[in-house]
């Protein structure tokens, strides 16, 4: 007795192919599993000679390279204004697809 193993591979292979979305630009697998970077929100307050708060949108693929690259981006602020960065907190980091799914 032969079986066909030709369906089951068929989805196999359907579950493993990558699509971009067009509505948000992120690459999901055929299962909806992220893969790369997306677009990060993240609120933080940050000190160099006044305290001040922004919101900033980064690509990145985790929370951790989100909050690494905006560091990265408020030690230029600080050389182009001739300071040193202060200190950092991020009052919060979210994925944007879930913070615009929220503010709906």
């Amino acid at each position: 007795m032969e079986v066909d193993n030709s369906k089951a591979a068929r989805k196999i292979y359907e579950m493993n192919q990558l699509r971009v979305s067009q509505s948000d630009g992120i690459v999901r697998t055929g299962t909806g599993e992220i893969v790369g970077k997306r677009k990060w929100i993240l609120n933080v307050e940050y000190s160099l000679d006044s305290k001040e708060a922004e919101d900033f949108i980064v690509n990145a693929a985790t929370e951790e390279e989100a909050n690494e690259i905006v560091e990265k981006l408020l030690l230029g602020v600080a050389q182009r204004k001739g300071m040193t960065l202060g200190s950092i907190f991020t009052n919060f980091a979210s994925p944007k697809e879930a913070f615009d799914v929220a503010g709906r």
